[in-house]
């Protein structure tokens, strides 16, 4: 059972563990934040980095209390799809749905910093360079939020089953007015490599649940210099680690970030399900029942969804079948055009009630 204290240690200075912090701080408990890295704005090996996702940004903001409307920016056009070097005309609903782009690193226009500054305001402590071991994280104080991230040996340490990640990141200066997204799918991965700019900063990130090697990086390189006339260099290799359950609470500790689940887990969007997360994580302390509703409602469909993508992961045409579904969206708008109004989110996490 976790049990309310006044003091709550969190271990992850990431966005679960600034969300979680602020809203336990905003409710009157003293609150310090322990992360291994040097300062604030994670691994410097994976960042500075862009990330596209989409966002119900109102639901949002009110969900977690905090309004970041000024560091999720509006790609210029709705991120394009390709498959290898031809670009994937979509169905025209697509048009009709928004999607953002956001920064993450220790630049100070991340979306860290401006966490980390709300966070210092309300009076939440933080310390840096604790490379805690996994004795004291074991033993850490009854009521602790454990936001640490793709860490393999967490995983292990609080029992849950998780999968490897692979890929290849690169990072350029790019024109400061940019707003841009890709996806490209192809025969380098069996996820996918994006493009993401924003804050005059390219974002290039290869990855797959299946190793990649040399061959892989060299196939979609190529793609972005033929198909879109990007030459990119400078690419670094990245391990990172996938939950393959969800899972709130360890003992009598408290799960946050995409250790606990909180993650879509077709495409890998993490940004907004680590903000929600914080707040599930506070509302630990503050109203556990809710916590628990919530929690069971926003990973409601995560076993399913995974074991989707695991099997078509285990195909030989993957990517064709994902093609063709394409090719059917496109066909139903032509067949029923008022589905080109329509508003088709491809992640939602509020669904709104009926007669809401």
């Amino acid at each position: 059972m976790v049990r309310d204290t006044k003091h709550v240690m969190i271990y992850g200075a990431g966005l679960a563990g600034m969300v979680a912090g602020i809203n336990l701080r905003r409710a009157g408990y003293r609150v310090t934040i322990h992360d291994r890295e040097p300062g604030i704005g994670g691994s410097s090996q994976v960042h500075p980095s862009i990330h596209t996702t989409p966002v119900q940004t109102r639901e949002t903001w009110d969900y977690i209390g905090i309004d970041l409307t000024e560091h999720f920016s509006p790609t210029d056009h709705y991120p394009s799809f390709w498959y290898n070097a031809r670009v994937i005309t979509l169905p025209a609903y697509v048009h009709n749905a928004s999607a953002y782009n956001v920064e993450r690193g220790s630049r100070k226009t991340s979306l860290d910093q401006h966490l980390f500054k709300i966070a210092q305001d309300t009076g939440i402590e933080f310390q840096f360079g604790h490379d805690l071991s996994l004795t004291e994280l074991k033993n850490a104080p009854a009521g602790s939020i454990i936001a640490t991230g793709l860490y393999k040996e967490v995983y292990e340490l609080v029992g849950i089953d998780y999968s490897r990640t692979y890929g290849y990141l690169t990072t350029t200066p790019w024109p400061e007015t940019e707003v841009s997204g890709a996806i490209h799918m192809g025969t380098f991965s069996v996820d996918y490599g994006y493009t993401a700019s924003l804050n005059g900063l390219m974002f290039a990130l290869l990855f797959s649940r299946r190793p990649l090697d040399t061959s892989d990086l060299s196939r979609f390189s190529d793609v972005l210099r033929k198909g879109r006339g990007i030459d990119l260099a400078n690419w670094r290799t990245f391990t990172g680690y996938f939950p393959r359950e969800t899972q709130l609470f360890w003992e009598d500790k408290i799960l946050a970030g995409t250790l606990s689940g909180m993650i879509e887990p077709f495409w890998g969007y993490g940004i907004v399900g680590a903000l929600i997360s914080g707040k599930v994580a506070s509302l630990a302390h503050t109203d556990r029942a809710r916590a628990e509703s919530d929690f069971a409602r926003f990973t409601k469909g995560f076993s399913r969804k995974l074991a989707r993508k695991e099997r078509l992961d285990r195909l030989p045409f993957t990517k064709q079948l994902m093609r063709l579904s394409i090719l059917k969206a496109r066909f139903d708008c032509w067949r029923n055009p008022a589905l080109k109004k329509a508003v088709k989110e491809p992640v939602k996490w509020f669904v709104e009630k009926p007669g809401s």
